[in-house]
């Protein structure tokens, strides 16, 4: 990069070596994760408001977990509030698992590779907590995964617990409201004149007299009915003896 530089300086080249500079710079200020950019714009907040939240609840480290949050203001979005964050350990080693006003993000950064795992509250289908002597667990169970979370810090997990229980209990009712909202009503097409009485309108109408006197009618045998057509019919034949 230094050779382009004083190559574009002896040649006097100002134009080329401003453009040079512009595209280097360009490249090496993109951000690192395909999730943060959306139609060439950058959405990245400032470490210093990702610092300013931490502060806010007492839960900016000081030394385990600073990898993390420094990759923190690569990964939320505009406006996302941080109201949880824990340091502990999962499948892969130690991380930080931080609840957000949207999701849980568990972050595990190293030197050679970095985890990320993104938990919307409306995608957690289980959370269980137990506690024991010296540590606690967290189970957020998903369609697809489960994650367990285990750390030393035990009351902090638990808030971080209990906020996620709250905001998936939240999305689970303002769906369940949406769901049972009555549905538009149509307009009720006009009838035709006639109408389809009941049998009390019927007898109301016709008098107690006429009706028994269907009834009746009813009950009467008829010789020569309709017809059953899953009915054979039944032909008797008497045989008189001749020598009776």
């Amino acid at each position: 990069m230094v050779c382009w530089l004083l190559l574009g300086r002896r040649m006097g080249c100002d134009g080329c070596l401003s453009g040079w500079v512009s595209m280097v710079t360009a490249g090496c200020g993109r951000g690192r994760y395909a999730d943060g950019v959306t139609n060439g714009r950058c959405h990245m907040i400032e470490m210093g408001i990702v610092d300013a939240q931490l502060r806010e609840i007492d839960a900016l480290p000081k030394f385990f977990g600073r990898p993390e949050v420094a990759e923190l203001p690569h990964i939320l979005f505009d406006g996302e509030v941080i109201k949880h964050l824990v340091i502990g350990r999962y499948e892969g080693g130690w991380a930080t698992l931080c609840a957000t006003d949207r999701r849980v993000l568990l972050v595990d950064k190293k030197p050679f590779y970095l985890t990320i795992e993104d938990i919307r509250y409306d995608m957690v289908s289980d959370v269980q907590y137990d506690h024991r002597l010296l540590d606690a667990t967290l189970r957020l169970g998903t369609v697809h995964k489960t994650v367990n979370f285990l750390s030393y810090s035990r009351q902090k997990l638990r808030q971080l617990t209990n906020y996620t229980q709250e905001q998936v209990s939240l999305l689970r009712t303002r769906d369940g409201s949406i769901t049972s909202e009555p549905a538009t009503t149509l307009p009720v097409p006009a009838r035709s004149h006639q109408r389809d009485f009941s049998e009390d309108a019927k007898v109301s109408l016709r008098g107690v007299s006429a009706v028994m006197e269907d009834a009746r009618q009813m009950r009467r045998p008829v010789l020569f009915g309709p017809k059953n057509p899953y009915r054979p019919p039944l032909m008797i034949r008497r045989h008189i003896s001749r020598f009776y």
